[in-house]
């Protein structure tokens, strides 16, 4: 089911997830905590959406919607339950009372109605909730959500990263998205487009220690590049880095990022568009220090330092003498700085040398169609009010090798 060894490899099989009534849920004063910019218009998102996938099917690439994956894992009563069960202790109510008022309520729900009040919450106004006896009840009925949206799910690859024959459970650091890898561990589990195929989590959720998809790049069957970020600590690096050793990977290449916002993720920095070329955000033109991951004699992975020129870094895990780098927004101060804003360094490639990315990085698409790449571009004026690009709304299942 799953076979991802490269970046750049013809894209077969991608899964996405349609905006849907969640992004109406998002309040203009909960922009921060629920990780938006401003208030997207949902059937515009939608109708970029469908553009994307468009593009996609276009090319050949069969597209996975998550909702309906997911509505398929929870048509088994056990699976439902234990879901249930997970997502309601994950969104932290403050009393055991409510908690169970909530369970009672999701398994009153029909299949459909259920998913929907997944993704788009619970109100603190809703009538079924029938705890009103304890004071955790009384109010958790004056706020906005008892149980909050999960309104950045159409960011199918930070939630997960599937790599060679298995996946990676991310462990989320904002409290906005850490139920979705729950969710995604259901569909990998449950859904029956994943029936009679193992498939195995390389990372234990019960691991402490955060790390997000959007931080992950496979540059060959034997280099992978991780960003150690806001969103991604080294000590996941490194327990992660032993599964990737088993699975026939010899180095980690860790770029150690500034831990904030602006450079919560690699591939906001850095997209691989094909073999030997990238283009990079000029966040990354100063130094960044770079250190490699191997395995030993001993089967225990050593660290150390490898240079504070990525450039130099990106060369070695490549093999190669130069890469070619194609800098976000060009040489203009101004248009650098605005199309790395608009996520003109998140392309997605589903070939060798073609890739899908925003219409607004004008200066970015050009350049990349000057050095030979094949651009496929759409306006996404809605969906990039999120923070994320075309490679965050899709987690490739499976590549041919590059």
């Amino acid at each position: 089911m799953i076979h991802v060894y490269s970046e750049i490899g013809k894209l077969k099989t991608v899964m996405v997830h349609r905006p849907g009534n969640e992004l109406k849920q998002i309040h203009p004063s909960m922009l921060e905590e629920m990780l938006f910019e401003d208030t997207p218009f949902l059937p515009s998102a939608q109708e970029e959406h469908d553009i994307l996938t468009g593009i996609l099917r276009n090319a050949g690439v069969q597209v996975l919607e998550m909702r309906d994956l997911f509505t398929d894992a929870m048509r088994d009563p056990w699976s439902r339950t234990s879901f249930t069960r997970e997502f309601v202790e994950a969104s932290n109510l403050p009393s055991e009372g409510l908690a169970d008022s909530v369970r009672s309520h999701y398994e009153s729900l029909d299949l459909d109605g259920f998913v929907e009040t997944v993704y788009c919450g619970i109100r603190g106004s809703n009538p079924a909730i029938s705890d009103v006896t304890t004071l955790a009840g009384l109010v958790s009925k004056q706020d906005l959500f008892m149980v909050k949206p999960l309104t950045n799910t159409h960011f199918t690859r930070d939630s997960s990263i599937n790599v060679a024959d298995s996946y990676i459970l991310s462990r989320m650091r904002m409290e906005a998205r850490r139920r979705e890898p729950i969710m995604m561990r259901y569909v990998t589990q449950h859904a029956p487009a994943y029936k009679g195929k193992i498939v195995e989590n390389l990372y234990d959720p019960k691991h402490p220690y955060v790390l997000e998809g959007g931080n992950f790049m496979i540059l060959s069957r034997e280099s992978i590049c991780i960003g150690c970020s806001q969103r991604t600590e080294p000590q996941a690096i490194e327990i992660l880095s032993e599964e990737l050793f088993k699975r026939g990977f010899r180095a980690v290449y860790v770029f150690d990022l500034e831990k904030n916002r602006q450079n919560m993720y690699l591939d906001d920095m850095l997209s691989m568009v094909d073999h030997e070329t990238f283009i990079y955000n000029p966040l990354l033109s100063g130094n960044v220090p770079v250190y490699r991951l191997t395995y030993d004699s001993y089967e225990e992975s050593h660290a150390e330092f490898v240079s504070n020129d990525w450039r130099e870094a990106l060369c070695e895990a490549l093999g190669t003498n130069a890469v070619n780098l194609i800098p976000c927004g060009g040489d203009d101060p101004i248009a650098s700085a605005w199309e790395t804003w608009n996520m003109g360094s998140n392309v997605l490639a589903i070939a060798p040398g073609e890739v899908v990315g925003f219409l607004r990085a004008e200066v970015t698409l050009d350049l990349l169609e000057r050095a030979g790449i094949k651009v496929h571009a759409f306006a996404a004026p809605e969906l990039s009010r999120g923070r994320g690009g075309c490679r965050c709304m899709c987690l490739p299942i499976d590549r041919e090798d590059a």
